[in-house]
């Protein structure tokens, strides 16, 4: 359920929007969806509202939404001094890294 909106933002994007593959589709529909929910948790910080679950936060990211995720972190200082959700967001990042860097030398076609 969590991943609905983006689907549907992915898919509205690859029929209605600019010339993109299904990749840049569901990456930029993740990436506006991950900053929205990281602003939604910090817009209802302290009012005893049902939170965000970090596992849904990190999902988000670990999915393809880290720059909404660095972004909303960024701009709402959202989860920025939580340590141990700082290092598992650094783990999402430096396996990210890795899966680009393989994909580039070696699975990208040539």
């Amino acid at each position: 359920m969590t991943f609905m909106p983006a689907v549907a933002g992915a898919l509205l994007l690859r029929r209605y929007g600019p010339a993109l593959d299904w990749m840049q589709s569901w990456l930029a529909a993740v990436t506006v969806i991950t900053f929205l929910t990281y602003g939604y948790d910090k817009l209802i910080a302290g009012t005893g509202a049902t939170r965000v679950p970090e596992r849904i936060l990190l999902a988000l990211a670990f999915t393809g939404g880290t720059v909404g995720a660095l972004l909303g972190m960024r701009l709402f200082h959202q989860k920025t001094n939580k340590e141990s959700f700082l290092e598992r967001f650094g783990l999402i990042v430096a396996l990210q890294a890795v899966a680009i860097a393989g994909w580039y030398l070696f699975l990208r076609p040539r």
